[in-house]
């Protein structure tokens, strides 16, 4: 009888978890809305494309932007993390930014 018991009330707490994540137990209607999110202009994700690089590539001459050097490399080096702007190698695929004027 003890094993039948646990056995359905683990049956009922594994639906409880499932319902609960999969439907969920608040209404949409109770959730509390944040003004100072709606407020906030949404930002652009950043773009980019992705190019190979060919010998005597770099950054400043495959991305062509009248923008200062120092952010074109800045944001070269966060969307491609732990490769620095100067340090580019022939042959291999790297994501670089792309500015609309």
């Amino acid at each position: 009888m003890k094993r039948l018991t646990f056995l359905f009330g683990s049956l009922f707490v594994i639906f409880i978890i499932f319902y609960d994540l999969k439907i969920g137990t608040i209404p949409a209607q109770d959730l509390p809305a944040y003004a100072a999110a709606a407020a906030q202009p949404a930002k652009q994700e950043a773009s980019y494309r992705t190019v190979t690089v060919k010998k005597g590539d770099t950054v400043m001459s495959i991305v062509g932007a009248h923008k200062a050097p120092e952010d074109i490399a800045q944001d070269f080096e966060t969307l491609n993390p732990n490769v620095k702007a100067n340090a580019i190698q022939a042959g291999t695929a790297y994501k670089f930014p792309v500015y609309r004027n």
